[in-house]
């Protein structure tokens, strides 16, 4: 059987080319199998294998080494945009950084890109808001944000989609979600786009403590404010 392999990024450069056809004895394989040819041919990869620093996508889903891998497959194999899987909290979003790995990851059959990016607002019911603080319950959080990538990347059939959360404390202005996704066409996009992000909003294990000028709030469902006890302020 046949798998083509495409290279993107620091993985181009250390292998030397774009893309590649691996013949694979058999009539199906697994991602570690086709992973292990990948190495016999470019050692250079080691490092970053054994390290987990990959990324293997195929139709828009992330792949771990256990999955099958069906005859003539297109494999995706890339860095991580920001270190770790595309669906994760970091301590820092970057918007540019983000979509810049995200269009490398696509081929010439994505005809559109939709993005989300939320942001920290600097004053809410006419008050100044002095920080935002997200409390994650990890790793249920990460693994929530996983599977709600893949199942809409599914549901929709896209091409990419990824989903990055932040961590931690965010001044006003600062962006604190970033949610892509690529498709054959816009429409669609635009539904998988809205979707995402109706469940990361409802279904991730992550908690937003405002903190503005007139006190503290937990932020509870769709903006509901509950003020923090005054025994709790450090």
């Amino acid at each position: 059987m046949q798998v083509k392999i495409r290279y993107l990024s620091l993985f181009r450069d250390l292998v030397g080319k774009g893309d590649e056809v691996l013949e694979i004895q058999g009539q199906e394989a697994t991602v570690k199998t086709v992973l292990d040819l990948v190495l016999e041919r470019h050692p250079s990869l080691k490092d970053y294998f054994e390290a987990g620093e990959i990324i293997i996508v195929n139709n828009g889903r992330v792949l771990q080494v256990s999955d099958k891998v069906a005859a003539d497959s297109e494999l995706i194999l890339m860095p991580p945009v920001s270190g770790g899987s595309p669906y994760a909290f970091i301590d820092r979003v970057d918007p540019v950084l983000i979509l810049d790995g995200l269009l490398k990851a696509l081929d010439d059959g994505a005809g559109a890109v939709a993005i989300f990016i939320g942001r920290v607002k600097g004053k809410v019911q006419g008050k100044s808001v002095n920080e935002l603080y997200y409390e994650a319950l990890e790793p249920l959080a990460t693994s929530t944000l996983t599977s709600i990538g893949e199942e809409e990347a599914k549901k929709h059939s896209l091409i990419y989609s990824t989903i990055y959360h932040k961590k931690g404390p965010a001044k006003p202005g600062e962006p604190v979600l970033f949610i892509g996704v690529a498709s054959e066409r816009r429409d669609v996009a635009l539904r998988a786009l809205r979707d995402i992000l109706e469940r990361v909003k409802h279904e991730v294990y992550v908690w937003k403590l405002e903190k503005r000028e007139d006190g503290e709030f937990w932020i509870l469902g769709d903006g509901r404010r509950i003020p923090r006890p005054y025994s709790a302020h450090p």
